[in-house]
């Protein structure tokens, strides 16, 4: 496992594109902190210090915003900047000596390169050996499996009767349904429904699906929307949270969510990028993070991910046939398609120990078991996951 204290500063902001443990045994990276280009935000993360919450509001007019909400942990509030200056507010609000820490709310985005559709097989599968795998063992319904993203097509044939509760946070509301399609298909990689006669496959046939919407119809959407999602998750007792989203820099805030959500219970995996470079991404490089590079049909390194020695694993990532939005298969390809394959084999790795297990256990079971393929040790650490060992060694 690689980044069990992971921790850079950055002020960030994520373009799409970019792709969109450690605890027992993930690294650390430490990168020095670097302005990243990209959407602008409006909004700022607040922490006040202890008893002047009370004056929040008065400070965040001072330095022209208003709070827009609290986060439900820890104290942080959300702040909207009134004239659209969130680094001049930034600015006033770090020389306030009523705030403990201050950051810009970045904004996130999904992880896929779109892909036509040139494959009617799901090759991913049996690289993996999940049909192997399938012998021993086909997931738990007492699994769940949250996909923080876009949202779910809560009517797709293969996804439908999976669905668990859960919430958007884009329209405050509860109808977690997906307007963009990234969602959905990652939600199909991980745990469609299976054996049925119907679609595909997932890699998980028996998890829950918790939707969680924290990207607009337009595939980004802002720091705290996901913070929130990663707390909605692991207060409704998701085992594993899939995130195939990111690129950027460091938040405070989005490491203590991950520290809830890990200390929890849950198994956090996220997309390393489509950058095809080192850049470390985030929520990717956060300590508890399971970081997922993405590969081929031919186990090679997908010529757009991105890799390094702060990725932990890798997974099949180039042309995956998955659920599409409004009914039926499509192929994309990315990181984001990487990452719920590790995601549904997660699933099966908590059937096998059963939810009572720690989530170290089962993220070093995955390190341990994956394939020492071409690029293990320098692209990733442990190498492409395989579902079959990670159930039965």
């Amino acid at each position: 496992m690689a980044k069990l204290n992971k921790v850079s500063g950055a002020i960030l902001a994520i373009a799409m594109g970019a792709a969109l443990l450690p605890a027992a045994g993930v690294s650390a990276a430490q990168p020095e902190a670097k302005q990243v280009v990209g959407p602008v935000s409006d909004q700022l993360i607040v922490k006040f210090k202890a008893g002047k919450s009370d004056v929040s509001a008065a400070v965040a007019a001072k330095a022209g915003a208003d709070v827009k909400k609290s986060l439900k942990h820890d104290g942080y509030k959300v702040l909207k900047v009134k004239n659209g200056k969130a680094s001049e507010a930034l600015a006033k609000l770090q020389a306030d000596p009523n705030v403990e820490s201050v950051e810009i709310d970045q904004i996130m985005s999904i992880n896929y390169t779109p892909n036509d559709p040139s494959y009617g097989s799901q090759y991913h599968l049996p690289k993996i050996q999940a049909n192997y795998a399938w012998d021993y063992n086909t997931g738990s319904s007492a699994v769940k499996i949250a996909i923080i993203d876009t949202g779910v097509d809560i009517q797709h044939p293969d996804l439908a009767g999976k669905i668990i509760a859960g919430y958007d946070f884009v329209n405050n509301d509860s109808n977690a349904d997906d307007d963009q399609g990234h969602g959905t298909h990652c939600a199909g990689i991980a745990t469609a429904s299976t054996n049925n006669g119907t679609n595909g496959a997932g890699v998980d046939w028996n998890a829950r699906i918790m939707p969680v919407k924290v990207l607009s119809a337009s595939g980004s959407g802002y720091t705290s929307d996901i913070i929130d999602g990663v707390y909605f998750a692991a207060d409704n007792n998701a085992n594993v949270i899939s995130m195939s989203l990111g690129g950027g820099g460091y938040s405070s805030a989005f490491q203590s969510a991950i520290n809830y959500a890990w200390n929890s219970g849950t198994v956090i995996v996220a997309a390393a990028g489509n950058n095809g470079n080192t850049a470390v991404q985030y929520p990717a490089n956060y300590s508890n993070v399971l970081s997922v590079a993405a590969t081929t049909s031919s186990d090679t390194k997908a010529s757009f991910s991105t890799y390094g020695t702060w990725v932990d694993i890798a997974a099949p990532g180039q042309s995956i046939y998955s659920t599409r939005n409004g009914g039926g298969m499509t192929t994309m390809s990315g990181t984001s398609m990487a990452t719920p394959v590790v995601a549904g084999v997660a699933g099966l790795v908590w059937a096998r120990y059963g939810t009572g297990a720690s989530p170290a256990t089962i993220v070093n079971k995955i390190n341990a078991t994956a394939d020492k393929i071409s690029g293990t040790g320098s692209y990733w650490i442990n190498g492409r996951v395989n579902a079959y060992r990670a159930v039965t060694q």
